[in-house]
């Protein structure tokens, strides 16, 4: 190895033929080498990765006012009456899940 080189440092790595082909088309279709293609596709593009937590908690919370409303409508069918703390946990657990969802959407917005 030339100890002019710029890049002096190798990196390999397997992929399958399937995988090997797009990169060789892609890099065509970018009328770069391969070497070039696979550095600026690597480097020059940024990663996003999101944090799905909350997504979960929201699932959780769905799951649960799905079960209450379940209660509700079983008492409401049986000639039952809903107490005002029925409806006020929730109106309070909608609100909940709205300030869950306003997270997801700035915590994604705040990415792009």
């Amino acid at each position: 190895m030339s100890e002019n080189r710029r890049r002096n440092i190798q990196v390999k790595f397997w992929v399958d033929e399937d995988e090997n082909r797009k990169i060789i088309e892609k890099a065509r279709l970018s009328k770069m080498k391969i070497g070039r293609y696979i550095r600026n596709a690597s480097l020059k593009k940024e990663i996003i990765i999101y944090d799905f937590t909350s997504v979960f908690d929201l699932s959780a919370q769905i799951s649960r006012i799905g079960n209450n409303i379940n209660q509700i409508a079983k008492k409401l069918n049986q000639g039952g009456r809903i107490s005002s703390s029925e409806i006020n946990y929730l109106h309070s657990t909608l609100e909940n899940i709205e300030k869950v969802l306003m997270n997801i959407y700035n915590d994604v917005s705040e990415r792009e």
